[in-house]
Protein backbone atom coordinates (compact mmCIF):
# COMPACT_ATOMS: atom_id res chain seq x y z
CA UNK A 1 0.00 0.00 0.00
CA UNK A 2 1.49 3.28 -1.23
CA UNK A 3 -0.75 5.79 -0.05
CA UNK A 4 -1.27 6.61 3.83
CA UNK A 5 -5.46 6.53 3.77
CA UNK A 6 -4.84 2.96 2.51
CA UNK A 7 -2.13 2.11 5.39
CA UNK A 8 -4.75 3.87 8.19
CA UNK A 9 -7.40 1.18 7.10
CA UNK A 10 -4.79 -1.49 7.03
CA UNK A 11 -4.21 -0.97 10.92
CA UNK A 12 -8.01 -1.53 11.80
CA UNK A 13 -7.91 -4.62 11.23
CA UNK A 14 -4.53 -5.29 13.41
CA UNK A 15 -5.40 -2.85 16.08
CA UNK A 16 -8.15 -2.48 18.12
CA UNK A 17 -9.84 0.96 17.57
CA UNK A 18 -9.44 3.71 20.42
CA UNK A 19 -7.19 1.93 21.85
CA UNK A 20 -3.57 3.13 22.73
CA UNK A 21 -1.76 1.10 20.34
CA UNK A 22 -4.39 2.14 17.43
CA UNK A 23 -3.81 6.01 18.39
CA UNK A 24 0.13 5.38 17.93
CA UNK A 25 -0.11 3.57 15.16
CA UNK A 26 -2.56 6.32 13.12
CA UNK A 27 0.14 8.94 14.45
CA UNK A 28 3.44 6.93 12.69
CA UNK A 29 1.70 6.09 9.66
CA UNK A 30 0.36 9.92 9.42
CA UNK A 31 3.82 11.07 10.11
CA UNK A 32 5.38 8.81 6.88
CA UNK A 33 9.10 9.16 7.96
CA UNK A 34 11.37 7.45 10.13
CA UNK A 35 10.00 7.97 13.83
CA UNK A 36 13.34 9.43 16.21
CA UNK A 37 13.86 8.41 19.77
CA UNK A 38 13.11 12.31 21.15
CA UNK A 39 9.09 11.90 19.25
CA UNK A 40 9.01 8.39 20.86
CA UNK A 41 9.34 9.78 24.15
CA UNK A 42 7.27 12.07 23.42
CA UNK A 43 3.99 10.10 22.25
CA UNK A 44 4.75 7.90 25.38
CA UNK A 45 4.14 11.04 27.42
CA UNK A 46 0.96 12.36 24.92
CA UNK A 47 -1.16 9.28 24.52
CA UNK A 48 -0.18 8.41 26.96
CA UNK A 49 0.94 4.74 26.33
CA UNK A 50 3.82 2.64 28.00
CA UNK A 51 7.02 2.59 26.21
CA UNK A 52 6.71 -1.26 25.87
CA UNK A 53 3.33 -1.00 24.60
CA UNK A 54 4.69 1.38 22.14
CA UNK A 55 7.54 -0.62 20.73
CA UNK A 56 5.04 -3.78 20.21
CA UNK A 57 3.44 -0.98 17.73
CA UNK A 58 6.43 -0.48 15.78
CA UNK A 59 7.03 -4.74 15.55
CA UNK A 60 3.44 -5.09 14.45
CA UNK A 61 3.64 -2.35 11.87
CA UNK A 62 7.05 -3.85 10.68
CA UNK A 63 5.25 -7.35 10.22
CA UNK A 64 2.79 -5.47 8.06
CA UNK A 65 5.26 -3.23 6.08
CA UNK A 66 3.88 -0.35 7.02
CA UNK A 67 7.19 1.31 8.88
CA UNK A 68 9.52 2.38 7.91
CA UNK A 69 7.91 3.39 4.87
CA UNK A 70 9.21 2.48 1.39
CA UNK A 71 9.56 4.81 -1.43
CA UNK A 72 8.22 3.27 -4.17
CA UNK A 73 9.55 5.56 -6.91
CA UNK A 74 13.27 4.34 -5.74
CA UNK A 75 12.67 0.98 -5.93
CA UNK A 76 12.57 -0.46 -9.55
CA UNK A 77 10.64 -2.84 -10.31
CA UNK A 78 11.27 -5.67 -11.59
CA UNK A 79 9.32 -7.48 -15.22
CA UNK A 80 7.98 -10.88 -14.22
CA UNK A 81 9.93 -13.67 -15.32
CA UNK A 82 8.09 -16.10 -17.62
CA UNK A 83 9.75 -18.90 -18.67
CA UNK A 84 9.98 -19.47 -22.76
CA UNK A 85 8.42 -22.34 -23.89
CA UNK A 86 10.97 -24.94 -25.28
CA UNK A 87 11.26 -25.05 -28.99
CA UNK A 88 9.26 -28.30 -30.51
CA UNK A 89 11.65 -27.99 -33.38
CA UNK A 90 14.88 -27.50 -31.20
CA UNK A 91 16.63 -30.26 -29.72
CA UNK A 92 19.28 -30.13 -27.32
CA UNK A 93 22.51 -32.10 -28.82
CA UNK A 94 22.65 -35.14 -26.92
CA UNK A 95 25.93 -36.22 -25.28
CA UNK A 96 27.38 -38.39 -27.78
CA UNK A 97 29.27 -41.50 -25.78
CA UNK A 98 31.07 -43.24 -28.95
CA UNK A 99 33.15 -45.94 -27.98
CA UNK A 100 36.52 -45.09 -27.31
CA UNK A 101 39.63 -46.13 -29.95
CA UNK A 102 41.53 -48.95 -28.37
CA UNK A 103 44.96 -49.10 -28.95
CA UNK A 104 47.38 -51.37 -28.83
CA UNK A 105 49.64 -52.06 -26.14
CA UNK A 106 52.64 -53.95 -24.68
CA UNK A 107 50.28 -56.66 -23.64
CA UNK A 108 48.40 -57.00 -26.68
CA UNK A 109 51.77 -57.12 -28.73
CA UNK A 110 52.85 -60.09 -26.51
CA UNK A 111 49.00 -61.79 -26.83
CA UNK A 112 49.67 -61.60 -30.80
CA UNK A 113 52.82 -63.51 -30.31
CA UNK A 114 51.73 -66.07 -28.31
CA UNK A 115 48.82 -66.51 -30.48
CA UNK A 116 51.45 -66.99 -33.63
CA UNK A 117 53.00 -69.53 -31.61
CA UNK A 118 49.88 -71.65 -31.15
CA UNK A 119 49.32 -71.18 -34.39
CA UNK A 120 52.91 -71.99 -35.52
CA UNK A 121 52.64 -75.16 -33.19
CA UNK A 122 49.30 -76.27 -35.02
CA UNK A 123 50.30 -76.06 -38.57
CA UNK A 124 53.78 -77.83 -37.54
CA UNK A 125 51.72 -80.52 -35.51
CA UNK A 126 53.51 -79.99 -32.62
CA UNK A 127 50.75 -79.69 -29.18
CA UNK A 128 50.27 -76.62 -28.86
CA UNK A 129 49.99 -74.55 -25.86
CA UNK A 130 47.10 -72.52 -24.45
CA UNK A 131 47.05 -69.38 -26.30
CA UNK A 132 47.06 -66.14 -24.61
CA UNK A 133 49.18 -68.35 -21.66
CA UNK A 134 52.70 -66.64 -20.29
CA UNK A 135 55.00 -68.61 -18.38
CA UNK A 136 58.67 -67.29 -17.72
CA UNK A 137 61.03 -70.21 -18.45
CA UNK A 138 64.67 -70.23 -17.22
CA UNK A 139 66.84 -68.74 -20.04
CA UNK A 140 69.18 -71.73 -21.63
CA UNK A 141 71.27 -72.05 -24.63
CA UNK A 142 69.63 -74.33 -26.61
CA UNK A 143 71.55 -74.91 -29.88
CA UNK A 144 69.46 -75.33 -33.08
CA UNK A 145 70.64 -77.66 -35.65
CA UNK A 146 69.19 -76.07 -39.07
CA UNK A 147 68.58 -78.79 -41.80
CA UNK A 148 70.90 -78.08 -44.16
CA UNK A 149 68.31 -79.50 -47.05
CA UNK A 150 64.59 -79.98 -46.94
CA UNK A 151 62.71 -80.97 -49.90
CA UNK A 152 58.69 -79.54 -50.26
CA UNK A 153 56.09 -80.60 -52.64
CA UNK A 154 54.49 -78.70 -55.07
CA UNK A 155 52.75 -75.28 -53.09
CA UNK A 156 49.23 -76.05 -51.93
CA UNK A 157 46.76 -74.13 -49.90
CA UNK A 158 45.57 -76.03 -46.75
CA UNK A 159 42.27 -75.12 -44.72
CA UNK A 160 42.65 -74.66 -40.86
CA UNK A 161 39.70 -73.40 -38.86
CA UNK A 162 41.50 -71.11 -36.54
CA UNK A 163 39.99 -68.92 -34.04
CA UNK A 164 40.78 -65.35 -34.21
CA UNK A 165 40.52 -62.66 -31.14
CA UNK A 166 38.57 -59.54 -31.47
CA UNK A 167 42.46 -57.66 -31.50
CA UNK A 168 44.09 -59.79 -34.01
CA UNK A 169 41.10 -58.70 -36.54
CA UNK A 170 42.18 -55.00 -35.20
CA UNK A 171 46.32 -55.77 -35.93
CA UNK A 172 44.96 -57.05 -39.46
CA UNK A 173 42.59 -54.09 -40.36
CA UNK A 174 45.65 -51.50 -38.95
CA UNK A 175 47.83 -53.05 -41.62
CA UNK A 176 45.34 -52.42 -44.41
CA UNK A 177 45.08 -49.39 -43.34
CA UNK A 178 49.27 -48.54 -43.56
CA UNK A 179 50.01 -48.31 -39.40
CA UNK A 180 52.73 -50.99 -39.94
CA UNK A 181 54.25 -49.68 -43.34
CA UNK A 182 57.73 -49.50 -41.43
CA UNK A 183 59.54 -51.60 -38.97
CA UNK A 184 59.10 -49.63 -35.35
CA UNK A 185 62.23 -47.16 -34.74
CA UNK A 186 63.53 -47.68 -38.83
CA UNK A 187 62.81 -46.54 -41.91
CA UNK A 188 63.02 -50.12 -43.05
CA UNK A 189 60.16 -50.60 -45.02
CA UNK A 190 58.29 -53.95 -43.47
CA UNK A 191 56.00 -56.49 -45.41
CA UNK A 192 52.89 -54.86 -44.41
CA UNK A 193 53.69 -51.96 -46.51
CA UNK A 194 51.13 -51.39 -48.83
CA UNK A 195 49.11 -54.19 -47.70
CA UNK A 196 46.13 -55.12 -49.39
CA UNK A 197 45.68 -59.00 -48.52
CA UNK A 198 43.60 -60.98 -46.89
CA UNK A 199 43.43 -62.59 -43.65
CA UNK A 200 45.01 -65.69 -44.98
CA UNK A 201 48.05 -63.10 -46.85
CA UNK A 202 48.22 -61.39 -43.35
CA UNK A 203 48.62 -64.63 -41.52
CA UNK A 204 51.13 -65.90 -43.94
CA UNK A 205 53.35 -62.62 -44.10
CA UNK A 206 53.22 -62.33 -40.57
CA UNK A 207 54.46 -66.14 -40.00
CA UNK A 208 57.11 -65.66 -42.45
CA UNK A 209 58.42 -62.31 -41.34
CA UNK A 210 58.40 -63.95 -37.32
CA UNK A 211 60.28 -66.80 -38.41
CA UNK A 212 62.67 -65.06 -40.49
CA UNK A 213 63.43 -62.26 -38.50
CA UNK A 214 64.00 -63.53 -35.14
CA UNK A 215 65.15 -67.52 -36.14
CA UNK A 216 66.10 -66.57 -39.63
CA UNK A 217 64.17 -69.28 -41.05
CA UNK A 218 63.83 -69.03 -44.76
CA UNK A 219 62.37 -71.72 -46.10
CA UNK A 220 62.68 -71.85 -50.46
CA UNK A 221 60.03 -73.16 -52.27
CA UNK A 222 61.46 -74.97 -55.51
CA UNK A 223 58.61 -76.28 -57.49
CA UNK A 224 58.50 -80.34 -59.04
CA UNK A 225 59.05 -78.65 -62.87
CA UNK A 226 61.62 -76.80 -62.50
CA UNK A 227 63.57 -79.48 -60.08
CA UNK A 228 64.07 -81.86 -63.05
Amino acid sequence: MSDIAGKLEAIEDRFRIDSKGYDAARWIIRQNRRITSEERKALVQEIPIKYKTLQGVFTELRKMNLYPPQKTSDIPKQPPTTEKAPDPSHHDPEDPRQPQPEYATKEDFEILKNSIDYLASVISGEPPSNPGEYTEEAEEDIEVIPPEEMFIQDPSVTSKSVWIKPKTWMYFDMARQGTFSNYAGTRDLGPFTQFDGNISDFFNILADDYFIRLYNADIGLLMRRYSK
